[in-house]
């Protein structure tokens, strides 16, 4: 029986620079509280580095589901799209 997380921990991207993903995404993942999910939205399709970078991550770490939008979104419509797919008792942002 696999039990729902107690938090979603929600994160979009869109350009940022790779050491910027890199430490914000070690931050939630070096959390001493580990019962979450970390939902991350890549909201740019044409950035191969981000994609790969997510990858790796993902595949170190459960807890990350993946999201990819075939375009451009925006920050609001993409944290939306991942509230959809949201497990969590409760929202971190």
């Amino acid at each position: 029986m696999n039990k729902n997380p107690s938090i979603s921990v929600l994160m979009s991207t869109y350009k940022e620079p790779m050491e910027w993903l890199s430490e914000a995404i070690d931050s939630i993942l070096n959390q001493a509280f580990e019962d979450f999910e970390f939902i991350i939205v890549c909201d740019n399709p044409n950035g191969k580095d981000a994609k790969v970078l997510l990858q790796r991550y993902a595949e170190r770490d459960s807890r990350i589901v993946l999201v990819y939008n075939d375009y451009n979104l925006g920050l609001t419509e993409s944290l939306n799209k991942g509230l959809k797919i949201a497990k969590g008792r409760y929202i971190a942002r």
